[in-house]
């Protein structure tokens, strides 16, 4: 980076490089009335006849410093009017106080956005510069982020441009004194309160000092190495998750953890993009999140973990389910009564049906259906139950001699636990018969001496029965 060469053509430079703006643009440019904000109107005042601009000024007063908020906002005002540029001002206030940065960025950027739609303007236009770079990457590194944190800042994001990326902030302040630009301070940016003036005031100046004096550039370097390789990831994590994720019904997403095996460097993607579609921003997800999910996977059973905004995350078989609410393991207390010369019977989203069937020498059944069973009829009292579990329920299990709690049936089995709910129980006037899918009991099984056997059957609904839908 040649320093010696005067900063408008090396913003023009840039701006060609990165394709930041093009003739007859209309800016809208956030002007705090610091330095950075400063410069950057002054600079773009400069190239506005050479790139037929037409440019906005907006001015968002926070009122989180009294009458420095006031000084300040009166100074920008004033500024505009010296210089020609029109300026729009918003005062807001800030209710949510458990972090303010975060809180001032959604009302600053939704504030851009709606004067953007409202003015037919096509470009917002802010003033970080590459000190704020270094600083995000360090904020994000933190944070676990991830490659797309430490991307850090783009020059050009959708309608949001940077002209600034490219100087440094002793660049923007020589330029300021050299010009005789004024500009407001601003006493927050020295609150050690705030995470990024933690950086900027405490940690990087020991790396620079101690470490590396050229750190700053180092890690806008490096910020290219990461853009390309997020974007890379991004691209082929877009093809995996159109196989690996389904909507349900309720917005839940569901992962095929079996076709994810095979993708593990694209988990956070993954999962950050469903994170994103529910909570409708994919930037509070970390790789701590991730880790709670990692978690998740290696715990036996089925387990759920509770993210921002939120977000379950709810371990199902080989699924992993993201919802808006937290599980329910309660069963339905819904059933339906199966009479002995019922034929079908309508249960949820099941049929169930039932056949008595003679036994002769030449018959054969096939026990090894999942979603039919053979019980020996003589030994079923009717009227018979359909129903979902309850409490203290128990039964023998085919080829066992004891009774056996329910539950303890489940952990057995590996029945994940948000799918114990749904199994359907049939029962006699006597006992559990059948658990549907699974086991018969034991005393009901079919014998040489059995004459009569009951076969039940369940089967899905097809009419309107929505299936979830691949993304």
């Amino acid at each position: 980076m040649n320093n010696h060469k005067n900063l408008v053509t090396r913003l023009k430079q840039f701006i060609h490089h990165e394709n930041l703006i093009e003739q007859g643009d209309k800016l809208l440019i956030g002007v705090s009335g610091g330095i950075d904000s400063t410069v950057l109107l002054y600079l773009l005042k400069k190239i506005t006849a050479e790139f037929k601009l037409t440019t906005l000024a907006v001015h968002i007063n926070y009122n989180l410093r009294g009458k420095e908020s006031i000084e300040n906002e009166r100074f920008t005002k004033n500024l505009c009017y010296k210089w020609g540029i029109p300026l729009i001002v918003h005062n807001v206030s800030i209710t949510d106080e458990s972090n303010i940065e975060n809180a001032a960025r959604k009302i600053r950027y939704g504030i851009f956005r709606d004067l953007l739609r409202k003015y037919n303007f096509n470009k917002i236009v802010v003033g970080h510069n590459m000190n704020d770079q270094a600083e995000t990457f360090l904020m994000h590194l933190f944070r676990g982020s991830g490659f797309t944190g430490l991307k850090g800042m783009l020059p050009k994001s959708r309608s949001v441009i940077r002209p600034l990326l490219v100087f440094k902030r002793e660049e923007i302040a020589a330029f300021a004194e050299k010009n005789n630009i004024q500009f407001s301070h601003d006493s927050s940016n020295d609150d050690l309160g705030y995470d990024r003036n933690k950086i900027r005031h405490r940690i990087l100046p020991i790396i620079l000092e101690q470490f590396n004096p050229t750190v700053i550039n180092k890690i806008y370097d490096s910020s290219h190495i990461f853009q390309k390789t997020d974007m890379f990831l991004q691209t082929h994590s877009k093809d995996i998750f159109k196989d690996v994720v389904l909507q349900n019904e309720g917005d839940e997403y569901v992962v095929l953890l079996d076709k994810l095996k095979q993708s593990e460097v694209l988990y956070f993607y993954v999962f950050r993009k469903i994170f994103g579609l529910l909570s409708g921003s994919e930037s509070d997800f970390y790789s701590a999140h991730l880790s709670e999910i990692y978690e998740l996977l290696r715990r036996p059973g089925g387990k759920f973990i509770h993210l921002p905004h939120n977000i379950f995350v709810v371990k199902s078989a080989n699924t992993l389910i993201f919802k808006m609410s937290p599980p329910n393991y309660t069963a339905s207390d819904y059933s339906r009564e199966i009479k002995r010369y019922t034929r079908q019977i309508l249960f949820d989203d099941y049929y169930i049906t039932q056949s008595e069937i003679k036994v002769m020498p030449i018959h054969g059944f096939n026990f090894h259906e999942d979603d039919a069973c053979y019980i020996d009829f003589d030994k079923v009292t009717f009227p018979l139950t359909a129903r979902y579990r309850r409490q203290g329920d128990s039964f023998t299990p085919l080829g066992m001699q004891n009774p056996k709690k329910l539950k303890e049936f489940f952990i057995d089995e590996k029945v994940p636990r948000l799918e114990r709910k749904k199994k359907i129980i049939i029962e006699d006037q006597n006992r559990i018969i059948w658990i549907a899918g699974m086991r018969i009991h034991e005393y009901a099984k079919v014998t040489s001496r059995t004459s009569h056997v009951l076969r039940i059957k369940i089967m899905k609904k097809l009419e309107d029965y929505r299936k979830a839908r691949r993304l």
